[in-house]
């Protein structure tokens, strides 16, 4: 069986068997989703090395050859996106077990589903090579992605379901934009779109596609003014949903439209104030994002703010319009997913211990909880950018293309929103280092939780300083020669 096929199948075969134990042995709901994952993780892996090997691999499903079949086209770039999301999953399940196994009572079967169904949807985003089927698998991870989401307590079910409306508005726009190019191109393939839309006479409807065809994805990503969705639904939900979709959701549309930029879309088709709008609308994530997470006594609303920003980095970036730009979008999307997967794996192991995520029930932490803390200063700081850990490097490529292409604001933004960050992590190490406890404060650290989290940690720093060989292995052959 292709390898392509076997990053996702034990996935959905997961989901399923989990909804079979539930009804029948339920005590094997939790080790099929671990086993479903551990697979997924190992078999992407796999198909990373041998993609570094022999170049880009290609999986028709069904037999059928495009355009009138779907193709999953995986290149060394959604490779590293595959085991990204596969890893992270693997590790916010191992972390959460306990909230798995005891939160959701006899929910658990269908937890674990959703779960695994969400997993195999955002993995088949990164895959596909077809405009219907990106559409299909976005609205799979999306319905199963609202439902996790909606497992919280309290008010999460209406943070879910203003999820869903707003998602809902951004992927019908993705579709009515699809839908606009198969009327002009006659095929939904993407590497027949690229040659015919290349060929083709520029034309108002073909501008209108494509700016339809963003704008949904722009929706689905929470770039501003659009985010309203995102805090709300990450504060309120489940820490494992949080946890689960706030290092893959927005990223992997991060990457969809980085994909279409460079492999679908010519230049002479994109809209001329497109570009403008995306930096404008880029910088002013940042400024936004960054204020409104200062404002913000909660600290995962808080985190949630910062991705508001974090996306801003990433569409400003890839807009900009010269190489450097870009491979600092494209390398900030696996710097941003690990330094969130962090930040968030140590919060859930904080609320556990402490609930309400407020400032004031901090204190003390870095005594109590001296492992969660150490992995959570080790995110912080690369959210802000220290060297020599992840989130630096790919900062230097945005600020380095922002500056050659003279985007002096967004440069400024990008600083700006880095001192915002040392004030709001700062804030919060004051407190939970010197601050006392307090004595009825009884932390625990499993180690079911911490060895997850201590992993993502170093794989900061282990990120930071292999930057280079990720960007010439995974990046540089991508982006296309005319971007210089």
């Amino acid at each position: 069986m292709h390898d392509v096929v076997l990053t996702i199948l034990p996935l959905l075969f997961g989901s399923f068997l989990a909804i079979l134990a539930g009804w029948t042995r339920s005590a094997l709901v939790y080790p099929l989703g671990a086993v479903a994952l551990v697979m997924s993780t190992c078999f992407s892996v796999k198909l990373l090395l041998g993609v570094l090997s022999t170049g880009t691999a290609t999986y028709l499903l069904g037999g059928w050859s495009p355009p009138w079949g779907i193709v999953f086209v995986i290149d060394a770039f959604s490779a590293g996106m595959l085991v990204l999301i596969a890893a992270s999953a693997l590790f916010t399940y191992l972390a959460f077990r306990t909230e798995i196994l005891e939160g959701f009572a006899e929910k658990t079967a269908a937890f674990v589903s959703l779960l695994l169904l969400t997993v195999a949807g955002h993995m088949g985003i990164v895959a596909t090579g077809d405009l219907f089927n990106l559409y299909v698998l976005i609205e799979v991870a999306a319905l199963s992605g609202y439902a996790l989401l909606g497992f919280g307590p309290g008010r999460a079910p209406l943070a879910s379901l203003n999820y869903l409306c707003v998602g809902s508005v951004g992927a019908s726009f993705y579709l009515l934009g699809v839908g606009y190019l198969y009327i002009l191109t006659g095929t939904l393939n993407m590497a027949d779109l690229a040659q015919i839309m290349a060929a083709a006479p520029v034309t108002a409807s073909l501008h209108g596609a494509v700016a339809v065809i963003l704008f949904g994805l722009w929706v689905k990503m929470a770039l501003f003014p659009f985010h309203g969705w995102l805090p709300g639904a990450y504060a309120m939900s489940a820490p494992v949903s949080a946890a689960l979709l706030a290092p893959l959701t927005t990223k992997v549309m991060v990457y969809v439209v980085i994909r279409l930029l460079i492999g679908v879309i010519p230049g002479a088709a994109m809209p001329e104030a497109v570009p403008d709008v995306a930096m404008l609308l880029g910088t002013a994530a940042i400024f936004a994002g960054s204020l409104m997470a200062f404002r913000q006594r909660d600290q995962r609303r808080m985190l949630a703010y910062i991705l508001v920003a974090e996306v801003g980095y990433m569409i400003g970036g890839m807009f900009i319009g010269n190489r450097t730009a870009m491979t600092g979008a494209m390398l900030h999307i696996f710097a941003d997913a690990l330094m969130t997967l962090t930040l968030f794996l140590a919060l859930g192991s904080i609320a556990r211990q402490r609930g309400e995520m407020v400032l004031e029930n901090m204190r003390g932490l870095f005594r109590t909880m001296p492992f969660t803390m150490s992995a959570f200063v080790l995110g912080a700081m690369s959210m802000i950018g220290v060297p020599p850990l992840f989130g630096f490097f790919s900062k230097w490529y945005l600020l380095s293309g922002a500056f050659e292409s003279g985007q002096y604001l967004f440069m400024v933004g990008l600083l700006v929103s880095s001192l915002v960050n040392v004030v709001l992590f700062f804030r919060f190490f004051e407190t939970a280092f010197f601050d006392e406890p307090g004595e009825s404060v009884r932390d625990i650290e499993h180690w079911s939780r911490v060895t997850p989290l201590a992993v993502a940690a170093v794989l900061l720093i282990v990120a930071g300083l292999s930057s280079g060989l990720i960007v010439d292995r995974l990046i540089a052959g991508i982006i296309p020669a005319s971007l210089i």
